[in-house]
C-alpha cells in the first residue's frame, strides 16, 4: 500500500502478496513419523490386520494429541567464546582519539495498491500502546554539583491499514553503574525485522554490559553486522534495522548511529529560550557524501517511480537496472543487498560534554516520532513535563502527538518508539 506523504514503499521481490508470512508467529506443521512393517510372507487373517489398523489410529491419534505445536523462533547469538574477542579486540582501545565525525517496505504495485483502497482504512481509535517502561532516578556527582537521570521509554506498533502490524522497533536502557547509562533504539525493516533488531538489541546489551568504558563503536557496529550475515536463524540480504546508541559516561554523551533513528539534545539558556542540539543526523541517499558513495559502488540514488513515470516519495538506494532493494537510507545493519552496493555499516560518531547549566533533556525516538514532528515541536512539547519532572507523562505526549500525525497524513502508521531522559541539577 502506498502511503503519503514519503512514507517508504517496498521493493518488488519474487513474492506474491499471498506469499506474506504472518507477522506475529509461524508455526510448524507436526510432522509425525511411522515405522515401517516389513511384508509378511505369511497370510494375516483378514480380522488380526483390522485389530492391528485400529491399534495404529489408536496410536496415531495418541501422537498427534501429544506432540505440541512448533514455533519458529529466532536463536539469539551464541556468546560463548565472544567475550574472549572482544576483550582482545579492545584491550588497546585509545579513548583519547577524537571520534570522526532509510526504512524498507517492499513496493506494492499498483494492483496491490487498488486491492486495498478498497478496504476500510479508517483508524481505530483504541489501538493498543504497547508500552517497554525501564525507569531508574539515580544521581552522579560531578564536581560540586550533582546530576540526577530519569528516563522512560515506550513504544508502540504501526497500522498498515487493515490491521496491527508487528513491532519491528526495539529500545535498549541500561544503567552500567553509578556514573554510565547505555541507551538505544533500533527499528527494523524488511520480511524479518523484528528479528534483526531483537538479534542487535541482545548483541548491543552484551557489548555495553562487558565493554562500556572501552566501547568502540565502530568496532561494534562491525562485529554485529558479520555476525548477523554468517547466523541462518533468519534472513538480512532484503532485512535490516537502523540502530543509534547514546553513552553517558560520567559527564561526557556519545553518539552512534546507522539510519534515521534520531537523537536530539535541548539546552535552556538564561533566557529561558530553548535549543536543540542534533547528537545525530539521519543517513539518507539524497546526502552528497552518501550519494558519493553509493555510486562508487555500483548502486543507484533516486525515488520509485509510479507506471506513469512521476516519481513518488524519497530518495532510496537500488541496484543498477532493478527494482530491489529499495532502501530509503543510506547506512544499516543487516541489508546485506543494499551492503553490496554502498550502504555503509559505519556509524557517525558525535561527543560533547554536558553542560550541568543548560542541558535539561534528551530525547531519543524511531523515525516514526519525526516523520511529522520536528525537532523544536518535540522539545516544546516535553519542556511542560519536564518541569513537573513528569519523565513517564513526556514520553506518553510524544508517542500520542506522533500517531496524531500519522492518522492526518497517512493511511498507515509507521512502529513508533521514544526514549526521554531527563537531567537534573541538586545543588
Amino acid at each position: 500500500m502506498f502511503q503519503k506523504f514519503g512514507q517508504q514503499l517496498k521493493p518488488i521481490i519474487n513474492r506474491s502478496s499471498s506469499e506474506n508470512r504472518k507477522e506475529q508467529s509461524v508455526t510448524k506443521p507436526n510432522y509425525h513419523f511411522t515405522q515401517k512393517r516389513e511384508r509378511s510372507e505369511s497370510r494375516v487373517p483378514q480380522s488380526t490386520v483390522e485389530d492391528q489398523n485400529q491399534n495404529n489410529l489408536k496410536q496415531q491419534s495418541n501422537f498427534n494429541q501429544s506432540a505440541p505445536a512448533q514455533r519458529l523462533t529466532v536463536k539469539l547469538p551464541d556468546l560463548k567464546g565472544y567475550q574472549k574477542q572482544m576483550e582482545k579486540s579492545t584491550s588497546g582501545a585509545d579513548l583519547t582519539k577524537k571520534p570522526p565525525l532509510l526504512k524498507n517496505r517492499l513496493i506494492l504495485d499498483s494492483k496491490t495498491k487498488q486491492q486495498l483502497q478498497g478496504q476500510q482504512t479508517s483508524l481505530t481509535q483504541t489501538l493498543p500502546i504497547k508500552s517497554q517502561r525501564e525507569d531508574i532516578q539515580t544521581t552522579q556527582q560531578q564536581g560540586k554539583n550533582k546530576l540526577k537521570i530519569s528516563h522512560y521509554s515506550q513504544s508502540r506498533a504501526g497500522f498498515d491499514g487493515i490491521q496491527e502490524k508487528t513491532n519491528q522497533d526495539r529500545e535498549l536502557c541500561l544503567q552500567l553503574d553509578d556514573y554510565n547509562y547505555a541507551f538505544a533504539v533500533m527499528d527494523g525493516h524488511g520480511m524479518d525485522g523484528e528479528y534483526v533488531s531483537s538479534f542487535i538489541k541482545e548483541l548491543l546489551k552484551y557489548n555495553l554490559t562487558k565493554f562500556y568504558k572501552v566501547f568502540d563503536f565502530q568496532k561494534v557496529f562491525f562485529e554485529m553486522h558479520q555476525k548477523m550475515k554468517f547466523q541462518t536463524e533468519f534472513g538480512c540480504q532484503f532485512s535490516g534495522s537502523t540502530l543509534t546508541v547514546l553513552l553517558i559516561r560520567e559527564n561526557t554523551i556519545s553518539c552512534g548511529w546507522v539510519g534515521d533513528s534520531r537523537a536530539i539534545l535541548v539546552k535552556k539558556n538564561n533566557n529561558n529560550n530553548l535549543n536543540v542540539v542534533e547528537l545525530s543526523v539521519d543517513h539518507k541517499p539524497h546526502l552528497e557524501n552518501e550519494r558519493q558513495r553509493i555510486e562508487q559502488n555500483g548502486g543507484v540514488v533516486d525515488t520509485y517511480h509510479l507506471p506513469n513515470g512521476a516519481p513518488i516519495g524519497p530518495s532510496r538506494v537500488w541496484a543498477k537496472g532493478a527494482q530491489f532493494p529499495g532502501l530509503a537510507m543510506s547506512r544499516s545493519l543487516g541489508d546485506t543487498v543494499a551492503a553490496a552496493i554502498g550502504v555503509s555499516q559505519t556509524p557517525d560518531i558525535k561527543s560533547l560534554e554536558i553542560d550541568n547549566k543548560e542541558d535539561i533533556f534528551i530525547v531519543l525516538g524511531s523515525d516514526g516520532i519525526w516523520e511529522f514532528l520536528d525537532n523544536q515541536s518535540i522539545a516544546e512539547m516535553v519542556y511542560p513535563f519536564y518541569q513537573k519532572n513528569d519523565v513517564q507523562g513526556a514520553c506518553q505526549k510524544i508517542i500520542q502527538e506522533a500517531v496524531a500525525g500519522w492518522k492526518a497524513h497517512s493511511e498507515g502508521i509507521d512502529d513508533i518508539t521514544a526514549v526521554i531522559i531527563f537531567f537534573q541539577n541538586e545543588l
